[in-house]
């Protein structure tokens, strides 16, 4: 039995006599290596949204007045996927509104908004096609616009181009 023992213990000290010791690169590679991986899976996922129609009952209950812009992907008389003023942005995602303050450090957008708007789970970026902009009546105004959603890691999660009606 003790023979078994030692000759086990000394099969496995020469296992290791074989390898050569790594470089000082080669070390800090495998180090970076394995701190990738441990952050990549310490990472979620991005969100995965879908931004839902605003009601004309939702303004209401939320008091948003007409005036700011109202972005739509088609059809904007139907609801306004986002809605942007002066002092707040609106967007809706499964059924809940989530409020945006509009990010003073921004360009400046049509009717008083801006194109940068900061909420609690997302960051929402505006960019108007100000030079194809065209009179609908009134003061109001029909552009094409882009939005942007980012996550709390400024990872991409929802691009749309469509319309803003401003005025």
């Amino acid at each position: 039995m003790r023979v078994a023992l030692v000759i086990g213990v000394a099969a496995t000290m020469l296992a290791g006599c074989g390898e050569e010791p790594k470089s000082s690169a080669q070390q800090q590679a495998d180090d970076e290596r394995a701190i990738a991986e441990v952050e990549a899976a310490q990472t979620p996922p991005p969100d995965v949204v879908a931004p839902q129609r605003i009601t004309a009952e939702e303004r209401e209950r939320f008091g948003l007045s007409q005036g700011g812009c109202s972005f739509a992907v088609n059809n904007p008389e139907l609801g306004a996927q986002a809605i942007l003023q002066m002092n707040v942005g609106y967007m809706k995602f499964d059924n809940v509104m989530e409020r945006f303050a509009p990010d003073s450090g921004s360009g400046d957008g049509p009717a008083g908004t801006t194109t940068r708007y900061d909420g609690g789970s997302h960051g929402l970026l505006v960019r108007f096609d100000t030079a194809a902009t065209q009179k609908v009546g009134g003061d109001m105004v029909s552009l094409p616009a882009q939005i942007t959603l980012q996550d709390g890691r400024k990872r991409i999660v929802y691009v749309a181009e469509g319309t803003a009606l401003c005025g």
